[in-house]
Order: structure tokens, then C-alpha cells, then sequence
């Protein structure tokens, strides 16, 4: 157990976590919303410090992430709980249980995980992912630090959902992130994920300014999110705020915990990448056998530069500092 930061007392029996939007009132023995962050006798705890419930070697564009460290490994981690209840999740038997219940759990110090990350070979550094790592923020931070000091990254793929000041702690220690914009309307957010749209977009925004590497994911569920007016606007929205590079991923739905609706179809997909092109010189389609549409081009003169089939990259068009060979556009600064 390990006091957690951005909480304040009320009284005897209520703190305040503020790490979040949420900003839940906990009372004693109490879980805050996220099921992560626990009232211990007026003290706010991180129950899930340490307690990493799946470990991998990733590539790291699984992540998604397909212009930070191409071709490279990086060991994730997971934790339990989320901030989101999203009735889709992918990963809900990690993110809607209580630290408690059974899930395999495996205590780790930051000090011992930056210590196996660096051990294993052509790894860039540690992925916090599975669950939402925001939760688990005490930890990414102390973890980010240490990475940084062994020449190591960190990765965080989240859902955005977190308060400026703990934001801007969190710019100083972490290099990458991978941010789901789940939709792009308010009345998505509170139904399906029992949240709201601004924060999300508040994050991005001050991720983007910050100049820190960050990819979007949009996981497209049809009749929910999938109406081409306002993925238009989202597209013309990143855009505005993040430039033109911009990554984004259009993800492929399947059914997943409360949500029984049939998988995207392939054509919605390449209808909506159609659109984001307009827009963002790189998009790419996930959880799809499609490699057109996960290969890198030049923006500049449309020379191939990496193919990628499934996470298996190769290299055709980039020199050593990740610009195109052909014109010398810079496309992947972190090759």
C-alpha cells in the first residue's frame, strides 16, 4: 500500500481524490470509482501499487503505437481497475474488478520491473496498458523516473480521463501515449462509458502542445459512433489541435462484455479511413488483416516506407533518422 497523490481530507471520514474528473468523495474502506484508490481510516490508498496482474514483451505496435520505436519490443503491464465503465471493454475482466478479486497478480517494485525491462533484449522500455494506467498513477510515475534514468521510455496507452495538475506531473516522466477517443459526442460518453467527452479532449490537447509522441485510437462500433458527420468533425478537430501527423487508428469492434453488437463491418472502415485522410496523414486500420491500410507512406510523395503485416514491420523507404529516402519528408522522428 502506498498513500496516494492528488487527494485531500473533507472530514474524519471522507477524502477527496482529485486525480480524475471524477474528483470521487470516498468514504472510510470505501473504493473511489476506479476501484484502484481506497479510503484507509481517512488516507487515500493506492490498493494496486505493485500488484501488476499481466506482463508481456509486446511489439510495440500492438500498442497501438506505429511511429514511436517502429520494429522495437516493449514489456507492458497491467493493473486492475478503470475510471471508465465502458460496456465494450476489451480487457474488463482486468479493468472492472476490485484489486482483490481473483486475478493473477504479481508484486513488482518500480525498481524490479525497470530492472526487467532493461534486461530483455531490443527492448525500448516498459508499456503501461491493459487496463487504465491512470489509475495506477502513483506507480507509471515512479516507474517513468527510473526508465529515464536507465535511457529507457515509457508508454502509456489510456483513455485520457485525468485532471490538468496531475497531467502535467505525469508530461514530465512519461514519452509516449496512446489516447482512445472513443467517440466524439458527449451523450456517447456518459451511456457507454459513464464519463464525459471534455476531459479527453483537454488531454489531448495539452499532450499535443507539450510535444511529447502521441497516437490516437478510435475503436469504431457501428450505429454508435460510427456517423460520418461527426467522425468528420473529430478528424477536422485532431487536426486542429494536434497538426496534421497526427497518428490515428481505427480500431475494428468485436463483441466484448455487456455489448453483444456485430463487429465493424470492413467496408465502414475503409469508408471512414477515406475521410480521415482528408484530414491526418497517417491513419491506419487495426484488428483487420488489411496492409494497405497499415503500411506507412511518405505525406509528402506518397513513397512506401514501411510495411507492416499483423506487427511484423519492414523498413522500405526510411533512412537511419526515420525520413524518406526518396524527398527527405522527416515521417517517424523515433525510429
Amino acid at each position: 500500500m502506498i498513500e496516494a497523490l492528488f487527494s485531500k481530507q473533507l472530514d474524519e471520514k471522507q477524502v477527496q481524490c482529485t486525480l480524475c474528473p471524477k474528483n470521487c468523495v470516498v468514504e472510510i474502506q470505501k473504493f473511489g470509482d476506479c476501484f484502484a484508490r481506497r479510503n484507509r481510516n481517512g488516507v487515500l490508498i493506492s490498493e494496486v501499487y505493485g500488484r501488476i496482474s499481466a506482463m508481456e514483451l509486446d511489439p510495440i505496435e500492438k500498442k497501438p503505437m506505429y511511429h514511436f520505436y517502429p520494429g522495437k519490443k516493449i514489456l507492458s503491464i497491467g493493473t486492475t481497475g478503470c475510471n471508465f465503465h465502458c460496456t465494450f471493454c476489451q480487457n474488463h475482466t482486468l479493468s472492472q474488478c476490485h484489486y482483490h478479486k481473483p486475478v493473477v497478480v504479481k508484486m513488482l517494485t518500480p525498481e524490479e520491473l525497470v530492472d526487467l525491462a532493461c534486461k530483455e533484449e531490443d527492448n525500448v522500455g516498459v508499456a503501461f496498458t491493459y487496463n487504465e494506467p491512470i489509475v495506477n498513477y502513483e506507480f507509471v510515475i515512479e516507474t517513468a523516473r527510473l526508465l529515464k534514468m536507465r535511457n529507457k521510455v515509457s508508454l502509456m496507452v489510456s483513455n485520457g480521463y485525468i485532471n490538468p495538475d496531475p497531467l502535467e506531473f505525469l508530461l514530465e516522466y512519461v514519452d509516449g501515449f496512446n489516447i482512445d477517443l472513443k467517440a466524439f459526442n458527449e451523450h456517447f460518453y456518459k451511456k457507454y462509458t459513464k464519463a464525459t467527452l471534455d476531459p479527453v479532449k483537454r488531454t489531448i490537447q495539452r499532450i499535443a502542445k507539450s510535444g511529447k509522441h502521441m497516437e490516437i485510437t478510435n475503436l469504431v462500433i457501428p450505429t454508435r459512433n460510427d456517423d460520418t458527420e461527426e467522425f468528420t468533425s473529430m478528424c477536422e478537430w485532431i487536426r486542429d489541435v494536434a497538426g496534421s501527423d497526427t497518428v490515428l487508428h481505427l480500431s475494428r469492434y468485436f463483441p466484448r462484455h455487456e455489448m453483444s453488437d456485430y463487429p465493424t463491418p470492413p467496408e465502414l472502415l475503409f469508408e471512414l479511413y477515406d475521410i480521415a485522410k482528408e484530414y491526418l496523414n497517417h491513419v491506419y486500420i487495426g484488428n483487420m488483416a488489411t496492409e494497405l491500410h497499415s503500411n506507412t507512406f511518405c505525406p509528402k510523395c506518397n513513397n512506401n516506407l514501411v510495411e507492416r503485416t499483423y506487427f511484423n514491420i519492414v523498413n522500405k523507404g526510411l533512412d537511419s533518422n526515420g525520413a524518406c529516402k526518396k524527398c527527405g519528408e522527416l515521417v517517424i522522428p523515433i525510429f
